[in-house]
């Protein structure tokens, strides 16, 4: 819903005079750390990502009317390595201890901190850092049908220079709220190249079979991209749009950067969440798009894999675990998906990093055993770009938050985008219907980019 003019400077001067009333109040007492001031917004429109925004990270969950928009940079940590989730960890703490949190409406939302890694632990593609932590500037939130603006600061930065960067930036966003939004693209898109080609990943998923096989390993997934282009820059928030209608039971996401690029994407799968010790993480494995049998033996025997994965993983962490006897099919418009939900509570001082730490990568995204695929992987020379089959998520001021993985995904730059699939190899896979599988989850994103809704 557009933002009438008048508005969008009514509500700018009633920010102004309540803002600079919050600082006075709470900005007074200068030291390190972070300030953070959430106010309800009942007013405000917020359920979509609004159109020619700058550097952001959003996310959400359509479904559920849940949705996080974050601006600009108040504090960041770029990280790579071993150690990466724990060094996350870590320096979230550390924020955590020196950052004041003032809710001035009562209005229960927190602020939090935006996040994303890659599926390997080193290196980085597609302009995005390996792993990245951001607690925005400004938080636009909308959860249980309660809206707020959470602004934040660095406590020894000046109130007058805070004040001007806050308004400037909902202004920003009131702005891109009451634009119309751009067309997804015009006119049809090119598709000009893969990685890998066709042969070269028909003989990849050959070898991964003679090595299962022999007992090498038990399931390793193979990714491939596609590039297309079209004749103008595609439309971020109409490609969100879109998504959000098609698939609206998916988790969305969108991460743009100063140096240009955006990824974004609608997942159907969530890595892990934490709310309030209770933990659920998705076993996503067994796809089908064709009228065939999902539940047949090669299909339930990759959805067992993961879901044994997840347990194991999760055992250690959890004084309990509810875990599915049969898994559920997840319909998503082309696609048909075996899907089960591990739940469980986690045991005092489990943190969501550590549960990230046990989770990634599942085997829905790497392989069984984990560590046999990832050589397997390392081995046959796959290099997976940006995020994909990584994770991005959210973790708030308490601790709570999600990660979903990074999968049906693209990565936008101007005229051009790359998008990115990949499919489960397992004794009784057939390298053809596998290549086409990709093919089903590159269309779902293929088609919202040739303006399909």
């Amino acid at each position: 819903m557009a933002q009438p003019a008048y508005r969008s400077l009514s509500l700018l001067q009633a920010l102004e005079s309540r803002l600079a009333g919050l600082l006075h109040c709470h900005g007074d007492e200068r030291g390190k750390g972070l300030l953070s001031l959430t106010v309800a917004m009942p007013g405000l429109a917020f359920n979509h990502l609004p159109d020619g925004l700058g550097d952001y990270n959003y996310f959400s969950r359509p479904a559920e009317g849940f949705f996080l928009l974050g601006l600009d940079v108040a504090a960041s940590i770029e990280v790579q390595g071993e150690g990466r989730f724990r060094a996350l960890d870590v320096a979230f703490a550390e924020y955590r201890r020196l950052w004041r949190v003032v809710d001035a409406d009562g209005i229960g939302l927190q602020p939090l901190a935006l996040a994303g890694f890659a599926f390997a632990q080193e290196g980085q593609g597609e302009g995005l850092p390996n792993a990245r932590l951001t607690i925005p500037v400004l938080l636009v939130q909308q959860k249980g049908g309660k809206c707020a603006l959470t602004f934040t600061c660095n406590r020894e930065s000046s109130p007058d220079v805070v004040l001007a960067g806050w308004l400037a930036l909902v202004g920003e966003v009131l702005e891109a709220l009451g634009r119309d939004s751009a067309p997804i693209s015009t006119g049809s898109i090119e598709r000009f190249s893969s990685q890998p080609d066709d042969a070269v990943w028909l003989k990849q998923a050959a070898h991964a079979l003679a090595d299962i096989r022999i007992g090498a390993l038990d399931k390793v997934v193979l990714a491939r991209s596609v590039q297309v282009r079209s004749a103008r820059p595609f439309a971020p928030a109409a490609l969100m749009a879109a998504l959000a209608a098609r698939y609206p039971g998916c988790i969305h996401f969108a991460h743009a950067f100063p140096q240009g690029g955006v990824l974004l994407g609608a997942t159907p799968e969530s890595l892990v969440s934490l709310a309030d010790g209770q933990v659920a993480s998705d076993a996503l494995a067994g796809t089908d798009w064709r009228e065939g049998l999902l539940d047949d033996d090669k299909n339930l025997h990759e959805h067992r894999l993961v879901v044994s994965a997840i347990v194991r993983a999760l055992e250690p962490a959890c004084a309990f675990l509810e875990i599915p006897s049969r898994p559920n099919v997840f319909r998503l418009q082309e696609l048909r998906h075996l899907r089960s939900v591990i739940r469980g509570t986690a045991h005092p001082g489990i943190t969501l990093f550590d549960l990230v730490e046990r989770l990634h990568p599942t085997p829905a995204v790497g392989g069984a055993p984990t560590w046999h695929a990832l050589e397997w992987l390392a081995r046959h020379g796959e290099a997976r770009r940006g995020w994909y089959s990584g994770a991005t998520g959210w973790i708030g001021f308490n601790g709570d938050g999600e990660f979903a993985v990074a999968l049906r995904c693209a990565w936008l730059n101007g005229t051009e985008a790359e998008l990115f699939a990949g499919a489960g190899i397992v004794a009784g896979s057939d390298p053809q219907n596998e290549l086409e599988e990709t093919e089903a989850k590159l269309n779902a994103m293929l088609g919202v980019l040739g303006g399909r809704r």
